[in-house]
């Protein structure tokens, strides 16, 4: 039986906005260090080559070449900017802040599409940007790890509204291959869409779905291509992303040495990040009573963002929506995630890589909302919010007072 829509968990409609600008205000000041090595890769394209400069961490050595082993399509995006401002002054988080806007539009488009109320979907949109890693890839976007994310992000919510909304296969195909070209593990969503698609084109014949499939599997291949060639003309091979020629050090180094980039070894560290760990706080030295920051790590989805678990109510029944597709996509890409040597290091109070599915879980968890009282669900987003809030905005600000103490 669907919930019932009236609630005391209400707040003003606008209150989205209100808080993603307190958010920013209080905490732009954070900038990543150094160049974006996407902006470095446009820069080197305007100058007719591939490869860059020494820069940043993260670079891939080969030939004796520095390479920038990132999918290529975020600097297809800066290269307007950066042929303006350079890629030192590059406005790389602007254009992220002008791509999160893009977000929220597209996945208030397809909240409406799946019924939900306008004051639902404010609280739907401040979960995925507010309450995930996504805030803290956007006030960081000026690294090359974290813009990706916020394109890659953008670009997996358009292809999921297209997809449930006018369902054209071309344009589902174009935007999930956009994602791809940012990260990679966008592939998986495919599953999701292609279902999609069909269900959607269902009324229409077996002509038009196997059209609008058919549109968005060459629409994504078209990508794909792209990236193979993309990978020979720098590495030798379409199929040597360049991951392999990162130096490491530390426990990464270790990590692979011995197990390589994907292994069961890899597992419990992983499962246990992902899901159990809580935020690392640092207390300052030598009394270790006053917080100074949060460590890397991460925090586990269990604890930064509980609201995802509201997509094991959900059910397909009475919907468009191919739940069963949408939980393969994402469980192919979770298992992808946990057989991998890092966990997403450097992170605060998220687990970044989980953004390359959790446009298709905000489907599912959109669709459980419809199945729980608002009492139930809406605390768990304001819970979320907050604690981002806390960690990102509040703690630095807290940090700089204790330390005149």
């Amino acid at each position: 039986m669907p919930a019932e829509k009236t609630s005391r968990w209400r707040l003003p409609r606008h209150w989205i906005l209100l808080l993603l600008a307190l958010g920013v205000l209080l905490s732009f000041k954070t900038k990543w260090p150094g160049t974006n090595l996407y902006a470095l890769q446009a820069e080197a394209w305007l100058q007719g080559r591939l490869d860059v400069d020494a820069g940043p961490h993260d670079l891939a050595l080969h030939g004796g070449r520095a390479w920038v082993p990132f999918p290529p399509f975020p600097s297809v995006l800066l290269l307007p900017v950066v042929a303006v401002a350079g890629p030192e002054r590059a406005p790389v988080r602007a254009v992220a802040v002008l791509l999160a806007l893009m977000t929220g539009w597209a996945l208030w488009r397809t909240l409406e599409r799946l019924g939900l109320p306008p004051r639902e979907r404010g609280w739907m949109v401040a979960a995925l940007l507010l309450g995930t890693g996504y805030w803290s890839c956007l006030l960081w976007s000026s690294g090359v790890w974290f813009f990706a994310h916020v394109v890659a992000t953008t670009f997996l919510v358009l292809a999921v509204a297209e997809a449930l909304g006018r369902g054209r296969g071309a344009l589902v195909g174009l935007w999930v291959g956009c994602a791809f070209l940012s990260r990679q593990l966008a592939v998986y969503s495919l599953i999701f869409l292609l279902v999609a698609l069909w269900q959607r084109a269902a009324a229409e014949g077996r002509r038009r779905q196997a059209l609008q499939v058919m549109g968005a599997l060459t629409a994504f291949g078209g990508c794909a291509l792209v990236y193979l060639a993309f990978n020979a003309a720098r590495f030798g091979s379409p199929f040597d992303t360049g991951y392999a020629h990162i130096p490491l050090n530390d426990y990464l180094l270790a990590r692979v040495e011995k197990y390589g980039l994907f292994h069961l070894a890899y597992l419990p560290f992983n499962f246990i990040s992902m899901f159990l760990e809580g935020p690392h706080f640092i207390f300052s030295q030598p009394r270790l009573l006053q917080p100074v920051a949060v460590d890397g790590v991460g925090t586990s989805l269990t604890i930064a963002s509980p609201f995802i678990f509201v997509a094991l109510a959900a059910r397909g029944s009475g919907t468009s929506v191919p739940v069963r597709a949408a939980w393969a996509s994402i469980g192919l890409a979770l298992l992808h995630m946990l057989l991998y040597y890092n966990n997403g290091f450097v992170q605060l109070n998220a687990h970044r890589f989980c953004l390359d599915f959790l446009p298709v879980l905000m489907v599912l968890i959109a669709l459980g909302t419809q199945r729980l009282r608002p009492e139930r669900w809406k605390p768990l987003v304001g819970w979320a919010v907050g604690l981002n809030l806390f960690i990102l905005a509040v703690l630095p600000l807290l940090s700089r007072a204790l330390r005149r103490l």
